[in-house]
């Protein structure tokens, strides 16, 4: 279990982070004869519990939440988690009570192109989390920066739901005679964009055959070449696109060709391939663009 900061409404000890309304109730009615609209009632055995995905560094998701206990009493709390990078499970218990609602939202700092995906359940165990036995699934969706979202409201999203998230990439720069090597990172799905570097050859003589490899990681599973060689001591800026035929113009561009869509999970890589690459050649740092989701699969 991550532990919690105190906030307004969460008191320093005893538990769970949460204390009764300070005003008192107006209307006392028996919970056997009138109970809450919503039918999620938990047991004393029962956790609140949260899985969360992210892109982001360093990312804290506040959680409000309220309800109703079988003595016809609101109470309220909030739980702010740790910073989280990549993933994180956290649960806390209600002990006994009708869950009323709750509430989601990043309290970091905005970094465009970050996301955070959540999926709340109703879990047994010390600690809840993806091991946990779970009862229920109550909500599931993206945590957007700069707005809230929880129950009740939006209907359950699945990760990969939604037009996803346009980044632009700066990739790293390779040393002299290596290959553009980019693997998408942990909990990613990308369909690739577009994808352009710059080739400098060294005087050595050689024609050199530029092109892109994709890979699982392990296995190619696309591989094409420029149909015209690469002079030494030249220049040449290569996009990787999708759905075209290769192109070389006469003012130093290429163009080679990618599947339509060009779609890559955690632990694929998008790589150049240069046949008959010299030491003294240099590929620059890439830049593309790609559709990012959050996905499970590892």
């Amino acid at each position: 279990m991550a532990p919690f900061r105190e906030g307004a409404d969460t008191p320093p000890s005893g538990p769970p982070p949460s204390q009764i309304q300070t005003a008192p109730n107006l209307v006392a009615f028996d919970p056997k004869l009138v109970v809450p609209s919503q039918t999620i009632y938990f047991q004393r055995n029962d956790l609140l519990s949260f899985n969360c995905n992210t892109n982001g560094n360093a990312v804290v998701l506040r959680v409000s939440y309220r309800w109703l206990t079988p003595e016809g009493e609101i109470k309220e709390g909030r739980f702010e988690t740790l910073p989280i990078n990549i993933t994180i499970g956290f649960a806390f218990p209600l002990f006994e009570g009708w869950l009323l609602s709750f509430s989601l939202q990043i309290i970091s700092a905005f970094v465009p192109g970050q996301w955070l995906f959540t999926v709340a359940d109703i879990a047994r165990g010390s600690s809840g989390g993806l091991v946990a036995p779970h009862s229920g699934n109550i909500w599931q969706g993206y945590v957007n920066v700069g707005s809230s979202t929880g129950w009740p409201g939006t209907p359950a999203k699945e990760m990969t739901d939604g037009p996803g998230i346009i980044r632009s990439i700066t990739g790293t720069a390779p040393a002299a005679g290596a290959e553009i090597n980019e693997v998408v990172p942990a909990n990613r799905r990308w369909t690739l964009l577009a994808f352009r570097a710059s080739l400098t050859t060294s005087a050595t003589v050689a024609n050199r055959v530029v092109g892109a490899r994709l890979t699982d990681g392990v296995n190619t599973y696309h591989l094409i070449h420029l149909g015209q060689n690469t002079a030494a001591g030249i220049t040449i800026g290569v996009t990787f696109a999708s759905g075209l035929a290769p192109f070389f113009d006469t003012v130093g561009s290429a163009l080679i060709s990618l599947p339509a869509p060009s779609q890559h999970k955690a632990g694929f890589a998008i790589k150049t391939d240069t046949f008959a690459i010299q030491a003294g050649d240099q590929w620059s740092a890439p830049q593309y663009e790609v559709l990012e989701w959050g996905f499970w699969d590892t």
